[in-house]
């Protein structure tokens, strides 16, 4: 009896640790990518904005299912890659907002890409990003930590491609 009580007060004292420490850990994560890219702003700029491009440069293995709404480009544009559906929020000449939603359950993220260019520079930066924010959950703010990594390294593929497609068609 002895061994269990101490046990329990053991396991509650560590949930409130952890607890504690996840409380000093940011409710809202930004994952962030960028990549150089010497192309004209333009064709940079339309191989993002323009959904049907992205089947160019967004890694989808061969049996992923890639539509794209009626609507390609601009406000209201969606285009669904197997579970997951991108939708085009809001797009100015210096960003483009989005949500990605995932599944049935439609948790979604918030997504923008930003391009930085100098006038007249055949030299583009596209910056993409995700911000996540987390509940006080421990387990949340713990696997944000994780997918920090998953979801930076798809997104830096993804840039890569960007990169490679964008370069080659100039």
């Amino acid at each position: 009896m002895r061994a269990i009580k101490l046990g329990l007060i053991s396991i509650v004292i560590l949930f409130i640790v952890i607890t504690g420490i996840s409380l000093l850990m940011p409710s809202r994560i930004i994952i962030s990518r960028a990549i150089d890219i010497n192309a004209p702003y333009d064709s940079v700029y339309e191989n993002v904005a323009e959904l049907s491009n992205w089947k160019k440069w967004y890694p989808v293995n061969d049996t992923a299912t890639f539509m794209v709404s009626a609507i390609h480009t601009g406000e209201g544009a969606t285009v669904k890659i197997d579970k997951a559906t991108i939708l085009i929020k809001k797009m100015t000449p210096e960003k483009i907002e989005g949500l990605w939603i995932e599944g049935a359950t439609q948790d979604f993220l918030p997504a923008e890409f930003n391009f930085l260019s100098g006038d007249g520079s055949s030299h583009v930066t596209v910056q993409w990003q995700f911000i996540h924010n987390v509940k006080w959950y421990p387990w949340e703010k713990f696997a944000s930590i994780v997918s920090n990594s998953s979801i930076g390294t798809f997104m830096e593929q993804s840039l890569e491609n960007l990169k490679e497609t964008t370069e080659t068609t100039k």
